[in-house]
């Protein structure tokens, strides 16, 4: 299964998931040192912050962490205080968190666990309780983790193209409906090889194969973590890029077209390259664009490129686009027909 590494990476998408980070939230100095010296020993490496307020400061310069220790009562904020600040950003949601206190009620536990707490811990507990708990802790992270890799396993599954390992086609048209949806500026770019069908008659299929996966890989390595490349039929790609610049945006698409023109196959002792023709669509130029205004302009774009490369000596007035393709482009700009109509191979 070929998936690379997607593309538009969070930080947390770059983290190393092998590392395990505790945060020690403690105005006591000497129970802060005995238990940041009890987590290391269960593989976690440490950082204390001596308050809430300090706590926060960390929080603010977006460092990660995998596990939160939290006092009770310290200046300023309280633990309780702190908790519901942090489970409010994205990044502290979920992360597991362990009160530490010298209140040992029921009452106090229950608050504790209400305001976002996942275990409570008692200060005159001895080292043996407490690192029970950092125990089952690391354990509850470690299967997070690893359910985490999994669903981001198949979710590469069901968006990436398993040949050339970019986006599919559905992907494609759910990102863009959301991205117009915000009222971003969306431009497709929709790039086409040329006599593909040739390579695939001549040659076969798998090496027609081995061209689509290279030129994936010239998608993956040539464009910005921020763009969105799919396979949009069998030798056909569309790029979206959102709120750049037209010349910026024909810049990239060129670079990238004469990059791909560039790569130079040989079957049966003979050298083959393949040809690139492109189309845009802008949604800037629409009143009130769709997903589906955007593909048929930018497939007729391509598609009139196409026809005036092959006809150079013809009035370009005489082209015309062609009807049937229009309607078999709706249907599979519709996402309902997206999701049954099958891969393309065009010439």
């Amino acid at each position: 299964m070929r998936i690379p590494p997607f593309r538009r990476r969070s930080d947390s998408d770059r983290r190393d998931s092998a590392e395990l980070r505790a945060f020690v939230i403690e105005d006591n100095p000497d129970y802060a040192e005995f238990v940041s010296v009890l987590a290391k020993r269960f593989g976690f490496n440490v950082t204390i912050a001596p308050n809430g307020s300090a706590a926060l400061k960390v929080a603010d310069d977006g460092q990660h962490f995998d596990l939160l220790i939290v006092d009770w009562e310290m200046p300023g904020l309280s633990g309780i205080e702190l908790i519901e600040i942090l489970r409010r950003r994205d990044q502290y949601a979920d992360i597991y968190a362990i009160m530490l206190t010298t209140h040992d009620s029921t009452d106090a536990r229950i608050r504790a666990l209400r305001a976002g707490y996942d275990d409570f811990v008692s200060k005159s507990a001895g080292e043996l309780e407490l690192s029970e708990k950092l125990n089952a802790a690391r354990r509850v992270i470690a299967r997070h983790k690893r359910l985490d890799a999994t669903v981001r396993e198949l979710y590469g599954l069901a968006t990436r193209d398993e040949l050339t390992g970019v986006y599919n086609r559905r992907f494609l048209f759910n990102d863009a409906e959301r991205l117009l949806a915000e009222g971003r500026h969306v431009d497709l770019v929709f790039i086409d090889l040329d006599n593909f069908k040739v390579v695939n008659d001549t040659w076969g299929h798998l090496a027609g194969d081995r061209i689509l996966r290279d030129v994936g890989d010239v998608f993956v390595r040539a464009t910005r973590d921020e763009d969105l490349i799919a396979r949009y039929g069998g030798d056909e790609f569309v790029m979206l890029i959102v709120e750049c610049p037209p010349d910026a945006v024909e810049a990239l698409t060129t670079r990238i077209a004469q990059e791909i023109s560039s790569l130079e196959w040989s079957f049966g002792g003979q050298p083959v390259r393949v040809g690139v023709t492109t189309g845009f669509a802008r949604s800037s130029l629409l009143d009130r664009p769709t997903v589906t205004q955007l593909i048929t302009a930018g497939d007729r774009d391509l598609y009139k490129n196409k026809w005036l490369r092959k006809h150079p000596d013809v009035d370009p007035s005489l082209y015309e686009y062609d009807k049937k393709r229009a309607a078999h482009v709706v249907d599979l700009a519709d996402f309902g027909g997206a999701k049954t109509a099958g891969a393309k191979t065009t010439g």
